[in-house]
């Protein structure tokens, strides 16, 4: 069941992809990224000998923008992303032993594919799908995060007259909430700052 529904989830994010791209006439815009400043929770897993905290994160990515309509555009493309994870070894009553705790590390690619809805000149909210491949390597810690989740935001934006974009988004991502085991699953909150540039000025050159 579980795996049809993640072959569900990529044909609609290729279809959703196929129809922005012939929607609206023009290259569109592309870009950089990067998260940070924010924090993470790490929920389920069955080892009850220890507890994961997130203790810091950042994400490096780059990101292609393209239109739909006048207010409606569709965002996606390739982010790398490394996260520090704090182990607590849990005591139970009775046990003698002394708190011990040990840092592993969670590397991740992460495609986003998500809407863009912008308002009032300068704001927009986005929200989407994120398809997560987990490249850490086996860990005694962390399960294997490869997976689906979703990630949802708003934002401010800024476009200059020569073609360069600004903007910063306030986001929430939820990675591997849908998988094919019962692995653990990471909610993020962060900031992410991208600029942008329009390809179809790079064109004209």
């Amino acid at each position: 069941m579980k795996r049809r529904i993640l072959n569900l989830l990529i044909i609609a994010c290729l279809m959703t992809v196929q129809t922005s791209l012939s929607a609206q006439k023009g290259p569109g815009r592309i870009g950089v990224t990067f998260s940070s400043l924010g924090a993470e929770d790490i929920y389920g897993g069955n080892n009850p000998n220890y507890s994961l905290d997130g203790k810091s994160f950042y994400a490096l990515g780059a990101t292609y923008i393209k239109g739909m309509n006048k207010w409606l555009e569709l965002e996606t493309g390739i982010e790398y992303s490394k996260h520090k994870i704090k182990m607590t070894s849990n005591l139970y009553p009775g046990m003698i032993v002394f708190m011990r705790t040990q840092e592993t590390e969670l590397s991740m690619f992460n495609i986003p594919v998500t809407l863009r809805a912008n308002f009032l000149k300068y704001f927009f909210v986005n929200a989407g799908l994120l398809i997560d491949f987990d490249v850490s390597g086996k860990s005694i810690y962390l399960d294997n995060l490869t997976g689906f989740g979703g990630i949802a935001g708003f934002g401010v934006n800024y476009n200059f007259d020569f073609g360069l974009s600004v903007f910063l988004n306030p986001y929430i991502k939820a990675h591997s909430w849908i998988n094919i085991k019962d692995q653990q699953k990471i909610l993020e909150k962060g900031f992410r700052l991208g600029v942008t540039y329009d390809l179809h000025r790079i064109i004209k050159l």
